[in-house]
C-alpha cells in the first residue's frame, strides 16, 4: 500500500470536504475542496487513488459517475525532511490507462498545465484552482495542508533516508534519491534486486527479517546474497543514539503497486527518467506487504 486514506470517497455537498492522508515519507496532510456556492442542482463525488509513491489522483465525478474533472496531487518532502513540496499534474496517457472509460469514452477534463503549489512547513497550506461548473454554482479549489509528527525525521527508533546514494560491491547505483523519507520503517526498491524493507528496532516475527547491516551517523552497509550494499545520506539516518544494528528483509520479486516502476533502469540518476531505485518509509510495514 501507498496511501492510507481516512476518505476515499465522499459526496459533495455545500460545506468544505476534507481527505486526511497519510504519505509514503511518513507525513500526514489534509486535502480540503472548498466548493465555491453550489445550487445543488449537480450532484458531485470525490474520489482519492494512490498515482505513484508519492502523488494520487483526485477524481470529481458527476451523479452518473462520470468523471467531471481529475488531476495528479504530487506531494514530496525536501532535502531537510521538514517540508513539503506540492504540485499539481494534468491527468494524461497514464490516467487514461488506469480509467479507461471514466468519462463515457470521452477525454477526463484536467488541468491545462503543471501548477506548483509551492514549499509548505508543517501547518503551511496551498490552495489549488481546480474547475467550474458554470450555471450550477460549483468553484471547486483545493486546499493542502501539512502536518509534519514531531517524531518524524531521524528521531528515535525511526529510520530517515535524505538524500540517500546507494552502490552495490563498490559500484554507485545512481541517485540521490529526490526526497526525504521517514518512518519506523524504510524500505529501497532497485529494479532486478527487489525490495529492502528495514527496522532498527524488533521486527515482526511473521517475516524473516535477518540482523545484517549496521547505521553509522549518514552510513549504512548490509550484506545478502553475499553482495555488499552501502548508502550514504545527507542527515543522520538515526539518531538517539546515531548508530543502530540493521534488521532486514529481502524479498527480490517484490514490485510495487502503482507507478513507482515506471521507466526504472537501473544506474541512472534518481528522479529523472529510467532512475535506478526509490525509497520510502512508514509506520506499518502493511504499507507495503501483507503478512
Amino acid at each position: 500500500m501507498i496511501l492510507v486514506m481516512a476518505c476515499a470517497a465522499v459526496a459533495i455537498c455545500e460545506a468544505p470536504v476534507s481527505s486526511t492522508v497519510m504519505l509514503s515519507n511518513g507525513v500526514q496532510i489534509d486535502v480540503v475542496s472548498n466548493l465555491g456556492a453550489p445550487t445543488g442542482q449537480q450532484t458531485i463525488s470525490m474520489e482519492m487513488t494512490r498515482a505513484s509513491g508519492n502523488s494520487f489522483y483526485r477524481v470529481f465525478r458527476d451523479q452518473n459517475n462520470l468523471a467531471v474533472f481529475a488531476y495528479e496531487l504530487v506531494v514530496e518532502l525536501v532535502s531537510s525532511g521538514d517540508q513539503l513540496r506540492v504540485l499539481a499534474r494534468p491527468c494524461e496517457n497514464q490516467f487514461a490507462a488506469r480509467f479507461p472509460g471514466a468519462d463515457g469514452g470521452k477525454p477526463v477534463p484536467t488541468l491545462s498545465s503543471e501548477q506548483q503549489a509551492g514549499v509548505l512547513a508543517s501547518g503551511q497550506s496551498a490552495s489549488i484552482p481546480l474547475f467550474e461548473l458554470q450555471g450550477v454554482g460549483l468553484k471547486v479549489i483545493d486546499t493542502v495542508r501539512m502536518r509534519l509528527d514531531q517524531k518524524s525525521g531521524a528521531a528515535s527508533g525511526r529510520i530517515q533516508f535524505a538524500g540517500l546514494k546507494i552502490s552495490i560491491n563498490g559500484k554507485a547505483l545512481g541517485g540521490p534519491a529526490p526526497s526525504a523519507v521517514s518512518g519506523r520503517y524504510a524500505m529501497i526498491y532497485i529494479p532486478g534486486r527487489g525490495g529492502f524493507f528495514f527496522a532498527i528496532e524488533q521486527p515482526p516475527p511473521d517475516l524473516p527479517f535477518i540482523q545484517a547491516g549496521t547505521i553509522d551517523h549518514n552510513h549504512l552497509k548490509f550484506t545478502i546474497d553475499n553482495e555488499n550494499y552501502e548508502g550514504v545520506a545527507t542527515a543522520p539516518i538515526v539518531s538517539n543514539p546515531d548508530t543502530a544494528d540493521l534488521w532486514i528483509f529481502h524479498d527480490p520479486s517484490y514490485q510495487p503497486d502503482g507507478n513507482w516502476t515506471q521507466n526504472l533502469r537501473p544506474g541512472l540518476p534518481s528522479g529523472s527518467v529510467g532512475s535506478g531505485f526509490f525509497t520510502a518509509a512508514s509506520d506499518s510495514l502493511d504499507w507495503w506487504l501483507k503478512h
